[in-house]
């Protein structure tokens, strides 16, 4: 009694990461005429990669140097660790981006009396601020509880004033930093980074046609745009090579039989890997040898391969605050599109071909919204002292129907794209439904007998997204209404009545379940996404 059960102490740096962030830009306003204006400027941004004070960084791999157990394995193995500002190695996670040159260009011209046209472009890079991982500079020490001849046995001398006499002299372990050299991480995972990588950039561009209208209202339609490039990107270079692929083999009933992956051959590393005993045994699964680098687990991370692209039509029409009213109303009509991931580890082109990876071209889930409908304004209700009806009543009355403001904010939205289920169609053909319900998102019966392929043997043909099957809409109102009652010169009491979610519309906007084999498949979650209906009454003393 009175024993711990378990315990660990960690010792972890304090990392003391800073990079530098230039920029400069030139800009000018340049009036043609007294019908065309022009907005011009340049921008330039430099951001240096992050620099860890003690060099306590990881940059990531030497992908061209031989592994120290390499001889010893009779491996070709490649991949040696490299640590901030070792053995000539830089103290960047990554290299300076020096040519992020961004002309931007706005113009304003005025067509005729209540015409205007207005259009810009800008181009923008966007900062990364990537950090390399710190593994090795800290270490965590755990208790050993248990007797290792009997473990129904505390370990011999272990009180709850020292739980780690299992070490020598009861001492904490020392992080190990970079002190292995080339054997650090053996047996598990590194992050590299592609040093010469070139930072994200966005073109945005619009163009807009404006009308002043009568009762000091303004209409607009517009078309928007921006295209994103070079979004960083990170893949897992440990998988199967495609000449693998697909040996994977099939019972009598269906089910695939893995053993050719599986199956544990002769380890050629035995002994090599102390850290991770399921790589240092007499025998290994022979996937495990097919992988780029077997003696460890390797990702590459930002990679400048990612694309996002949005194209959008607007409609506004905008009301100046004149006779108490106030409002915009606007309706859009877009498409966000993106790829940055791919069906399958082995679309990836390779280090010295990364710019060949096939990428998904998909909906920008969650953001992708193809119309959208908003309404914002103020109406001063027309009563009271001042206003155009009953302005003339006793001060008892007006104080009760005078001075009262009505807000409201309404918002309708069409529905994101439903993640696609865990198995190729059955039967052809488009999945959405005219009338979709509760119970049936999209048309389950495309599905009918299908079965969950085995993506990790065998290729993935179908998508993550579904192109046009949409949740149920996003339906909102809000709404208060308010009123001032002063009480003596600039002090004054505000009552608010407020309403959220006004008509109480819940938004479901999930699938219970994408897996074909569940009984909820095809189904929507009932378990709402926004506020009901949320009913508040206020006061606020004002001075």
């Amino acid at each position: 009694m009175g024993l711990p059960a378990s315990g660990q102490i960690q010792r972890n740096i304090d990392s003391a990461y800073r990079h530098f962030y230039y920029a400069g830009f030139i800009q000018d306003d340049w009036k043609v005429n007294s019908r065309l204006s022009l907005n011009l400027g340049l921008r330039w941004d430099a951001e240096t990669g992050n620099m860890e004070r003690f060099n306590r960084q990881i940059l990531g791999l030497d992908f061209n140097a031989a592994s120290p157990i390499a001889a010893a394995s009779g491996l070709p193995l490649k991949g040696v660790p490299q640590f901030a500002g070792l053995n000539g190695a830089p103290r960047q996670i990554v290299g300076t981006d020096k040519n992020n040159w961004q002309p931007r260009i706005g113009l304003a011209y005025k067509v005729g009396e209540k015409w205007v046209l207005r259009g810009g472009y800008g181009l923008y890079f966007v900062g990364s601020d990537e950090s390399g991982s710190s593994a090795g500079f800290s270490q965590t020490t755990s208790a050993v509880v248990s007797d290792p001849n009997n473990s129904l046995l505390p370990y011999p001398g272990m009180s709850l004033t020292n739980a780690f006499v299992a070490y020598p002299n009861s001492k904490l372990l020392d992080p190990v930093g970079a002190s292995r050299g080339t054997s650090s991480f053996l047996g598990e995972s590194v992050a590299a980074y592609l040093q010469n990588r070139a930072l994200p950039y966005t073109h945005q561009y619009s163009f807009d046609i404006q009308r002043e209208l009568p009762g000091g209202m303004l209409a607009e339609v517009g078309y928007g745009g921006n295209s994103s490039r070079n979004v960083l990107l990170g893949y897992g270079l440990n998988y199967i090579p495609a000449s693998e692929m697909g040996k994977a083999t099939f019972t009598s009933a269906g089910n695939v039989d893995a053993s050719y992956y599986t199956t544990q051959v002769p380890n050629p590393m035995k002994g090599l890997i102390p850290n991770n005993p399921g790589m240092n045994g007499a025998t290994i699964s022979r996937v495990a040898l097919m992988y780029a680098y077997p003696q460890m687990g390797v990702s590459l991370n930002s990679i400048p391969l990612g694309r996002n692209q949005f194209h959008g039509a607007n409609f506004k029409v905008t009301k100046r605050f004149t006779h108490g009213l106030s409002f915009l109303a606007a309706y859009s009509i877009g498409k966000n599109l993106r790829q940055i991931r791919s069906l399958n580890s082995q679309d990836f082109g390779g280090l010295t071909n990364w710019q060949n990876t096939t990428l998904v071209k998909e909906s920008d889930q969650n953001i992708d919204t193809p119309q959208k409908f908003v309404l914002a304004g103020i109406y001063e209700l027309p009563f009271g002292k001042g206003r155009p009806y009953a302005n003339n009543v006793p001060g008892i009355v007006n104080q009760i129907i005078g001075g009262w403001q009505w807000n409201y904010n309404v918002t309708y939205q069409k529905g994101w794209v439903v993640d696609y289920p865990n198995a190729p169609q059955t039967t052809a053909g488009s999945a959405k439904l005219d009338n979709p319900t509760y119970t049936k998102v999209f048309d389950t019966s495309k599905w009918a007998g299908a079965k969950v392929p085995n993506t990790t043997y065998f290729y993935r043909t179908f998508p993550y997204l579904f192109s046009d099957v949409r949740r149920p809409g996003y339906k909102n109102w809000d709404t208060s209404l308010s009123k001032y009652f002063p009480i003596h010169e600039s002090l004054k009491l505000q009552f608010r009545f407020e309403m959220v979610n006004m008509f109480n519309h819940p938004w479901f906007n999930d699938t219970q379940s994408t897996d074909v084999n569940n009984a909820l498949f095809g189904q929507l979650n009932p378990t709402q996404r926004n506020l009901p209906r949320f009913i508040k009454l206020a006061m606020h003393l004002n001075w």
